[in-house]
């Protein structure tokens, strides 16, 4: 780990200040005079539209990483990371809805990195890498 703690904080100080000036010049002001005029779509049609869009973004993470149930942990993760811890953290969602919402992202990204894993031809062990 000491060899990487070099990168590690210089990532992280990069990360910080990059999305601190982002979030606060950029984003913020945006968001401020952006309020939503309403649903474009159905909600039925809107998850149908991200979960094509979802699973798209997984199977690029799968074919990187190769390994279906480690892929569909990651983008877990991920989810989790900006929704459940950051936007706890700063007030914009409440500790019982993160943890379910957590839950609800491991199982379900776990369900589909298995099926994923159990459908595609030549993955072998790597299936069921859990």
């Amino acid at each position: 780990m000491s060899d990487r703690m070099k990168p590690i904080l210089g990532a992280l100080v990069a990360g910080y200040v990059i999305n601190f000036a982002l979030i606060n010049h950029f984003f913020g002001p945006i968001l401020a005079n952006d309020a939503p005029a309403g649903a474009m779509v159905p909600a039925w049609l809107s998850l149908a539209i991200v979960s094509v869009l979802f699973i798209l973004f997984y199977d690029w993470v799968n074919q990187a990483v190769g390994a279906p149930v480690r892929s569909a942990m990651i983008v877990a993760v991920s989810q989790i990371l900006i929704l459940d811890v950051y936007f706890v953290l700063n007030g914009t969602r409440g500790i019982a809805a993160a943890g379910a919402g957590a839950v609800l992202l491991l199982v379900g990204w776990g369900v589909i990195g298995v099926v994923y894993g159990k459908l595609f031809d030549g993955q072998g062990a790597e299936a069921t890498d859990y």
